[in-house]
């Protein structure tokens, strides 16, 4: 059975930014929350990936919680036609960030609910989500200044 989570697109401004509001909307969640993953594209073509999600859902390792999120990216890029390829006496990975699109997101999306069993509804942040989110987004800013 899939477990019911949150795909949530955010639009804060710089990485400083979508990691305050990632904090706030973590701090805004109760222990029986659903998992939710938060993304973000910037004018540069650029995207970002925040997963916030319960304990009960992530390994009981803290030093596990990166390699758990990063599976289905792996994953995803070799989807995608990422590969690795030897030159000479060498092996070369190359990963653009830039050039994720619309069309890698929603693969992300997919392999995301295969790996971990999550089924994404898509969704905006709750009222009260918004606000201890905008919180943190004037912490930040006055942190920065």
């Amino acid at each position: 059975m899939a477990i019911a989570a949150r795909w949530i697109r955010l639009h804060p401004p710089g990485m400083p930014a979508l990691q305050a509001a990632c904090a706030g909307f973590a701090r805004a969640q109760a222990p029986e929350a659903a998992p939710a993953a938060l993304w973000s594209g910037s004018a540069d073509q650029r995207h970002a990936l925040a997963v916030v999600a319960p304990l009960k859902f992530l390994p009981g390792r803290s030093t596990r919680w990166r390699a758990w999120l990063l599976a289905p990216l792996v994953a995803t890029y070799r989807q995608c036609g990422l590969s690795a390829t030897a030159v000479g006496a060498c092996g070369v990975v190359v990963a653009d960030f830039a050039a994720w699109g619309e069309n890698f997101m929603d693969a992300l999306r997919r392999r995301v609910e295969a790996q971990h069993g999550w089924q994404f509804d898509h969704c905006w942040p709750s009222e009260r989500e918004r606000a201890v989110m905008a919180a943190a987004l004037v912490a930040e800013s006055e942190h920065a200044g």
